[in-house]
C-alpha cells in the first residue's frame, strides 16, 4: 500500500505511484511538484513568524518517474519578509524551479469592504470513496494510477472539460513519508488541478496543459477539504490561463494562476 507520495533517501526523493501523471505513466502529475517545492522552502525557512504567501512553480521539463534532489537558495531575508528560491533535479537536468515568497502575519482590523467574503459551500462531512478522475469522469481516457486516482473529490458542479469548475479536494495521503504534511503544502500539492477542474477541452482529442503554477495565499487553509472554483480562457493563438479560487469551510484562502497550452488528450 502506497504510505505517501514521496519516500525519503537521504537527499533523494523517490516518487511513489500516487506521483504519476495522467498524460504519461513515465512522468510524474504537476501536483506533487508543485507541493514539493513548497515543501522544500518550508523546511529551508528559518523564521517560523513569515507565512508562505506566494509560490510560483516553472515546469520547465516533464519530471520523470525516478529519483529526485531539490535544492534552495535564500535570495532575500528578512523580519518581515523573505525570498527562497528551489530547483528540482532529475539527475543533473533541471526540472523544476521555484520562487516563494514568504510575509509576516500581523493582526491589523480590516474595513467590512476590504474583508474577504465567506464562502456558503459547506466540505463533504461523509466518507468519499471517489477519486478526482472517478468524480470528473476521467478515469477510462487517462493512465490508470497517480495523483488523479488518489486525491479524493466532490463535484459540485462543472468538471467536464467546459472550461468551468467547483469541487472540494482531499490529499488522503502525506506529501513526505514521515513528515507531517503542513495545510500550505497541501494547498501547494492540490492547486494544479485547477486546471484538471477548469480544463477546457477545444475538441474531443485537444485539451489544454499547464506550464506553470502560481499559488497565493492570503491565510493559511483550515480542515483537510479544499475547494477549488476554477475558470479557463483561451486565445485563438493557443494560449490561455486558468484562474481559480481556493477555499475552505471558512472562506477564500487564495487563488491560483495557470498559463495553459493547447495538448493532445491522453487515450
Amino acid at each position: 500500500m502506497t504510505e505517501a507520495l514521496f519516500q525519503r533517501d537521504g537527499d533523494l526523493y523517490l516518487p511513489t505511484p500516487a506521483c504519476g501523471s495522467p498524460w504519461s505513466p513515465g512522468q510524474l502529475h504537476g501536483g506533487p511538484v508543485v507541493g514539493l517545492m513548497a515543501h522544500a522552502v518550508e523546511q529551508a525557512s528559518d523564521n517560523m513568524d513569515l507565512h508562505l504567501s506566494r509560490l510560483t512553480v516553472d515546469l520547465l521539463r516533464a519530471v520523470p518517474n525516478a529519483p529526485l534532489t531539490v535544492t534552495t537558495r535564500l535570495v532575500r531575508g528578512g523580519k518581515r519578509l523573505q525570498i527562497l528560491e528551489a530547483s528540482l533535479f532529475a539527475g543533473e537536468a533541471e526540472v523544476t524551479r521555484a520562487s516563494a515568497l514568504f510575509l509576516e502575519n500581523r493582526p491589523v482590523t480590516v474595513p467590512e469592504q476590504g474583508q474577504f467574503q465567506p464562502t456558503e459551500l459547506e466540505p463533504p462531512s461523509w466518507p468519499v470513496e471517489a477519486s478526482i478522475a472517478e468524480a470528473g469522469g476521467w478515469q477510462n481516457r487517462y493512465s490508470p494510477v497517480g495523483l488523479h486516482s488518489t486525491a479524493k473529490a466532490v463535484v459540485i458542479e462543472g468538471v467536464d472539460g467546459g472550461g468551468q469548475g467547483v469541487a472540494w479536494l482531499k490529499l488522503p495521503l502525506p506529501l513526505v513519508q514521515g513528515v507531517e504534511t503542513s495545510p500550505t503544502v497541501m494547498a501547494a500539492t492540490l492547486c494544479d488541478f485547477g486546471n484538471g477542474v477548469g480544463q477546457l477541452n477545444l475538441s474531443s482529442e485537444l485539451g489544454c496543459i499547464n506550464t506553470d503554477v502560481t499559488l497565493y495565499l492570503h491565510r493559511s487553509p483550515v480542515g483537510e477539504w479544499l475547494g477549488l472554483d476554477a475558470r479557463s480562457r483561451m486565445q485563438d493563438t493557443g494560449v490561455g490561463l486558468v484562474e481559480t479560487t481556493l477555499f475552505d469551510c471558512q472562506g477564500p484562502v487564495g487563488k491560483i494562476l495557470q498559463a495553459i497550452i493547447t495538448m493532445k488528450a491522453p487515450g
